[in-house]
């Protein structure tokens, strides 16, 4: 079974815009027999930015896949983990 990283924009707009988004696709996956990371069910909203995206990126480098969101250039965190998936040669995918 394949592990997906869902990555997008979740800063600057609403909470329930974000989480829409990122579990539509998150549902897609998992109806295609993914196992799914979903940042926006786990946030700790508690956290820095920078701890947040840290720890966002170990969860990311445990999957197999990063389906990238249609916003993910609006996103410093979701430009960085493309940057880091693609440096290490995991598989890119858009929507």
């Amino acid at each position: 079974m394949r592990t997906a990283y869902v990555a997008g924009k979740i800063s600057g707009i609403p909470m329930e815009a974000a989480q829409e988004k990122f579990n539509y696709i998150a549902n897609q996956l998992v109806n295609k027999g993914y196992t799914v990371v979903n940042p926006i069910t786990e946030a700790d909203y508690n956290k820095t930015w920078d701890d947040a995206v840290r720890g966002e990126i170990k969860k990311m480098l445990e999957c197999d896949e990063v389906h990238m969101l249609h916003d993910w250039q609006e996103s410093r965190g979701a430009m960085l983990e493309r940057d880091i998936a693609l440096r290490l040669g995991m598989e890119v995918v858009y929507h």
